[in-house]
């Protein structure tokens, strides 16, 4: 069924009104698009509050993608190293990523001395680092990155 135009003076706008089904054409998120917080007292800007970019990899065996969002490739620069390309690059290398990886050793995950490093910040790509005593593959690996994309 469609939806005919209203005119504001035609409505009386204190009274609630449910809708459920698609909307379309009803707007879009800019740049500036804000919108309040959990408790309501402050505002977020909701696009610079998006992650950019993320990727949960496999690093043991034939690495793979196993999700991602932004993410046009990942390459195995050898034993607990991987550089992560974006299909669209950022503004500038000032972003923040963040990362973390986990080990299955006899059945348990994450064991101790174990660290995921994120570096060599790029506008197109950056390095991924896994260290337990020494560069290891580990076989979770997770990567988010958040800043303004060019």
């Amino acid at each position: 069924m469609a939806l005919s135009k209203i005119i504001a003076e035609g409505v009386d706008l204190t009274d609630d009104y449910a809708f459920t089904g698609t909307v379309t054409g009803a707007g879009e998120i800019t740049a500036s698009t804000t919108a309040p917080s959990e408790g309501g007292a402050v505002t977020t800007n909701v696009v610079q509050g998006l992650a950019k970019a993320w990727v949960n990899f496999k690093g043991t065996g034939t690495v793979a993608t196993r999700d991602s969002l932004n993410i046009s490739g990942l390459v195995d620069g050898g034993v607990g190293v991987f550089t992560v390309s974006f299909s669209s690059s950022f503004a500038n290398s000032d972003y923040a990523a963040v990362g973390t990886g986990s080990e299955k050793i006899s059945g348990t995950v994450g064991l101790a001395n174990r660290d995921t490093t994120v570096r060599t910040l790029s506008t197109s790509s950056l390095n991924v680092y896994n260290y337990n005593s020494g560069n290891k593959d580990f076989i979770s690996n997770y990567v988010a990155t958040h800043g303004d994309l060019a």
